[in-house]
């Protein structure tokens, strides 16, 4: 599709930064085509979020899209008209954060996973599957404190000291100790999927 576009001559091979400013008379008006291009890098697809410009056999690829794919942060110096591009800025707080969102979506994994074999230990009064669901607890205790996450390792704790409670009460047929256990369960299973949403928002 072709389109009127002001494009600064300016000697770059790649263009289109937000916020430029320049002079009025450093701009001329030609005709381009403009589509969205593909762009691999080392033979990985990777898609620009924006327009590329195709002008007198040039492709001319969106600097800010292309900059950032590549990990730079990009930033636009108004006063000497240049375009920054940081390829040595301090990535280390958004790494970490990455990891622990990892983890503790791995913790949710497995706590899902528990409480769903769980409905099928119950179902078939399969008590030692219980008891591996205890213990399956215990390590997702020890990994929360190895996070350092005092809050769910307690949480842990509870549901571990609670489904044991309910597998005692279920298999002795002690309806008080088991909704005793439930509640208690129940209280800290809540908190627990509260405590993991929090974590993984955002």
């Amino acid at each position: 599709m072709k389109k009127k576009l002001l494009i600064a001559f300016v000697g770059l091979s790649m263009l289109w930064l937000s916020n430029f400013a320049w002079a009025e008379s450093k701009l001329s008006q030609i005709d381009v085509m403009f589509g969205r291009i593909n762009v691999a890098i080392n033979g990985q697809q990777a898609d620009l979020n924006k327009d590329s410009i195709v002008y007198n056999g040039s492709i001319y690829v969106p600097l800010r899209s292309l900059s950032e794919m590549l990990g730079a942060e990009v930033s636009w110096n108004d006063k000497t008209q240049t375009v920054n591009l940081d390829f040595l800025n301090d990535k280390r707080d958004l790494l970490f954060s990455a990891t622990q969102k990892g983890l503790y979506q791995y913790v949710a994994l497995q706590n899902n996973q528990i409480m769903s074999d769980m409905i099928t230990f119950f179902k078939t009064d399969d008590m030692n599957g219980i008891k591996q669901s205890v213990d399956r607890y215990e390590r997702l205790r020890v990994l929360a404190d190895n996070m350092n996450d005092n809050e769910m390792a307690q949480l842990f704790d509870k549901l571990k000291s609670a489904t044991e409670l309910i597998r005692s009460g279920w298999e002795t047929k002690s309806m008080d100790d088991y909704y005793i256990a439930w509640n208690i369960f129940s209280s800290n299973a809540d908190k627990l999927n509260k405590l993991l949403k929090s974590k993984l928002a955002g």
